[in-house]
């Protein structure tokens, strides 16, 4: 498996680059227009607002007929009301806009989880940096990438609206506007701090809450009532319920009475700054030093002039928390397909290809040694080929190897002679069909299931033809509505559960609805009866005519018909021929096969017996 880079130190410029980027792209210009006139607005509505008691009393003392003086504050009331209402349908559009920017995201993000390496996305590594990734579309509305977008507009409000604030406050007082960004920053470290506990508090009864729930469905759980009487473990059960539920009663209590202490100490610094500032205004007017207008302006200012300070510290801090999720989503959305993806085509498509394996060499990330090692083989066109071995011995991960999921960790696979590497991945899985052992169904239409296209763009007759094959095609005519029929009841209320084996022949008939020359079947009878099975195996090569077939099975005796049967122990090929020279060699496929076979031979006479 090949190394993945990480990438780190996203500044917060480059991202913000990155993500205006991404903005241009999903929703265009007009959203720049959206969000920067929403900014403007932003600005100016708070000033017009702290100065419409200054501008109706300048208006009163300017010695102008009631008249105009009725015209001018009913001019400036409409100028309010229209900034207001502009403003307030911005930040919907603004809102509507940034989530479905968000929305329009996720083709992305889905579309890199497709390409990256499959080896990797499976690894611990991997599942964790998906999930990390996905918390910068899915966090909701509080952090993310529409968010880290927002911010930075609210932070230029909120600057700007500092600046203008400060200005006109520094311009009475510097002593003021000093005692004022005092009063704020002390505010801003008592919230900090008790947000930080407040955090780590919710974050310890998150873990309480877990312990309560699994305490909760443990005690209920029908399958462990017989213990929990017979060893009188409910005495140990009450016992634990009452000592989760103090702690988190504990701590609720503490989390509610934080923030009333840290109100109360705001509240008497408030007063007491606001105190001197109002003295001081009051007594500059009776000195005349500052007009009825200016004083009702200043007290405006004051009023609104922590928002402005509490308004950045908050977006500052939005962005820090959101920036990490952009770090690490671009860290993601950074990583390479593993080597790189080639751009050469297939030389002859759709038809069977030889495949050539080169002491091939594959190692998961966090093992100790090679899933599959130094492998050497060649599978000529056309060939039926099984691979058989116990658990663990490397019969699937080889598969992922020959259809291009995974990449070797050293060695080379040819297809045709070409080295897989040096094809795109589209032409590479183009010719393969596979049905893995992990089968399932989407909550679509059954056809769009098999041909995986839309519903109405299927060939018909290439889809009864797969489903006749498949034997699954009686089973579909009994469904409510065919193959129209949706799978499972997650879309659809009148869907239809399949079974384990119908599920397995659904998945046949897509792998034969695909058409691919190369045929990959990984257990493709495990969940089927043995008489299903038996007739599955009579088909197969009706099934596969004219393809190269690859068939997994850990029931030895389902591949007898194959050309060549490989035996694999830890990774390697420790026996290969037809079912009949194994057998005469009498080394480990006889003996598994001979051990299998007295099983079943035992089972029937017991069946027998009973």
């Amino acid at each position: 498996m090949q190394e993945q880079k990480e990438t780190t130190g996203y500044s917060v410029a480059d991202n913000y680059r990155y993500a205006f980027r991404c903005l241009k792209e999903k929703e265009g210009v007009a959203a720049f227009a959206v969000l920067g006139g929403s900014t403007a607005l932003g600005i100016l509505l708070p000033f017009l607002e702290a100065s419409m008691a200054a501008a109706v009393a300048a208006c009163l003392i300017s010695g102008r007929e009631p008249g105009s003086i009725l015209l001018l504050v009913g001019g400036y009331v409409l100028l309010l009301q229209a900034v207001r209402f502009l403003h307030n349908h911005l930040r919907e559009t603004q809102g509507k806009l940034l989530t479905t920017f968000r929305i329009g995201m996720w083709e992305d993000f889905y579309r890199k989880c497709v390409e990256v390496d499959g080896s990797y996305i499976e690894s611990a590594q991997g599942q964790r940096k998906t999930a990390q990734a996905r918390e910068n579309l899915f966090s909701g509305e509080g952090e993310g990438i529409g968010v880290y977008v927002e911010q930075f507009w609210t932070a230029i409000t909120n600057v700007a609206g500092l600046a203008i604030y400060g200005i006109i406050v520094g311009r009475a007082s510097l002593f003021l506007l000093l005692l004022l960004l005092g009063q704020v920053l002390l505010s801003e470290t008592w919230q900090k701090a008790l947000r930080k506990k407040t955090y780590a508090r919710i974050k310890e009864n998150a873990r309480n809450r877990q312990h309560f729930f699994y305490l909760r469905r443990e005690s209920i759980a029908i399958e462990n009532g017989k213990d929990i009487r017979l060893y009188r473990m409910d005495r140990w059960l009450l016992r634990a319920f009452h000592e989760v539920v103090d702690r988190i009663v504990s701590l609720e209590y503490k989390t509610a009475r934080g923030p009333l202490a840290a109100n109360i100490l705001e509240g008497l610094c408030t007063l007491a700054v606001n105190g001197i500032v109002y003295g001081y205004l009051i007594l500059q007017m009776a000195r005349g030093s500052v007009t009825l207008p200016a004083f009702l302006l200043y007290v405006g200012i004051v009023a609104g002039f922590g928002t402005w300070m509490r308004g950045l510290f908050l977006g500052l801090q939005q962005i820090v928390q959101s920036k990490a999720h952009m770090d690490r989503y671009r860290e993601f959305m950074d990583l390479g397909t593993g080597e790189e993806d080639g751009t050469e085509q297939v030389r002859h498509p759709g038809m069977p290809h030889e495949i050539r394996l080169e002491n091939v060499c594959f190692r998961y990330e966090g093992a100790q040694k090679d899933t599959i090692h130094d492998l050497s083989l060649t599978i000529p066109a056309g060939e039926r080929l099984a691979l058989v071995g116990l658990n663990g011995a490397g019969k699937t991960t080889l598969t992922k190897l020959l259809c291009g999921l995974y990449r070797p960790t050293s060695g080379k696979i040819y297809l045709d002679g070409q080295d897989m590497t040096s094809l795109s991945r589209e032409e590479i899985f183009r010719e393969y069909a596979v049905v893995f052992q992990d089968v399932f169904a989407f909550s679509f239409p059954l056809v769009e299931n098999v041909s995986c296209v839309p519903e109405g763009q299927e060939d018909r007759a290439r889809l009864e033809e797969s489903l006749e094959k498949a034997g699954l095609a009686e089973r579909v005519k009994e469904l409510p509505r065919g193959w129209h029929t949706a799978m499972n009841k997650n879309l659809d209320p009148e869907g239809v559960a399949l079974s384990g084996g119908q599920m397995q022949k659904l998945m046949l008939a897509r792998a034969l609805y695909k058409g691919s020359p190369i045929v990959i079947l990984d257990e493709p009878t495990s969940a089927l009866d043995p008489i299903a099975e038996s007739g599955m195996y009579e088909r197969y090569d009706e099934m596969i005519s004219g393809r190269t077939g690859i068939f997994i099975s850990h029931r030895l005796s389902s591949t007898r018909f194959c050309d060549r049967i490989l035996y694999l122990e830890e990774g390697r090929i420790a026996e290969q021929g037809s079912h009949q020279e194994l057998m005469d060699r009498q080394g480990a496929y006889a003996a598994l096969f001979t051990l299998q076979a007295q099983y079943y031979q035992k089972g029937k006479e017991g069946e027998a017996d009973a």
